[in-house]
């Protein structure tokens, strides 16, 4: 018989209707636990919901049923993440996947542009945090969030520098964090990704970029999926970092 190491616990995953986002709810899902798809725009998100249940459909040997659902909200605004809480009250795992990329020199990028990466790249994990947290903290079961940085918090990219700076933030928020909420058995640790295989990087996935890239490949959504659930399951894991960039930060 499986088993099901997640079974019976509740994950909520920000920006579930992307590649890394879904792939993740996926492999919650697979490991038994009941997955809250989060996002911003519904209808994708009832699709992706959708596909969830064609994919990991039910896992067989599971004596606790899952319960699958999607919650429509806007990361970047405070009152949002409260109503979330409200109608999920047994958050056991937060994913912190949400967000918006860039491509613009910073002198050529626009106030409105900086403001919704700062809104969903940063803000947003920050107000995600504070409210999961503070329910995690008054049920007394601990809890674990895990936030989705990126390699360009650390490696510059010329056209980056407002998305780095929020990545970068992220990063800080989780070592804050990790000492802040240890007191209520709560873990805060973080992944970071390089090029991997999705929507958003299908325009640079080109034998150049590749060539620099130690391993010679993109990564898979499905390959950070595997880090996240790592991070949910090894109790002793608080404010690990992980790179996942195929060797490319060491060059």
């Amino acid at each position: 018989m499986a088993s099901y190491a997640l079974a019976g616990k509740k994950a909520v995953i920000t920006g579930a209707s992307g590649g890394i986002g879904f792939a993740i709810a996926s492999r919650f899902a697979k490991e038994g636990a009941s997955v809250v798809l989060a996002g911003r725009t519904r209808s994708k998100l009832e699709q992706s919901l959708a596909r969830l249940h064609e994919t990991t459909g039910e896992p067989r040997g599971l004596q606790i049923p899952q319960s699958h659902g999607i919650h429509c909200l806007d990361v970047g605004e405070g009152k949002e993440w409260e109503g979330l809480v409200k109608e999920n009250k047994e958050i056991d795992y937060l994913v912190n996947c949400a967000g918006e990329s860039q491509a613009s020199l910073l002198l050529r990028t626009s106030q409105e542009v900086i403001q919704n990466l700062l809104a969903s790249n940063l803000r947003g994990v920050i107000f995600g945090c504070k409210t999961v947290a503070k329910q995690m903290a008054a049920r007394r079961r601990g809890g674990c969030i895990i936030n989705i940085s990126s390699l360009l918090a650390h490696k510059a990219v010329i056209g980056t520098s407002v998305y780095a700076a929020t990545k970068a933030g992220q990063l800080g928020l989780t070592t804050a964090l990790s000492l802040e909420l240890a007191q209520h058995g709560i873990r805060v640790n973080a992944v970071v990704p390089g090029y991997i295989e999705t929507d958003m990087t299908e325009g640079l996935a080109n034998k150049e970029l590749q060539k620099k890239i130690p391993l010679g490949r993109f990564g898979t959504a499905s390959e950070i999926a595997d880090a996240v659930a790592f991070l949910a399951k090894n109790e002793y894991a608080n404010n690990c970092i992980l790179n996942l960039d195929g060797g490319l930060s060491a060059v």
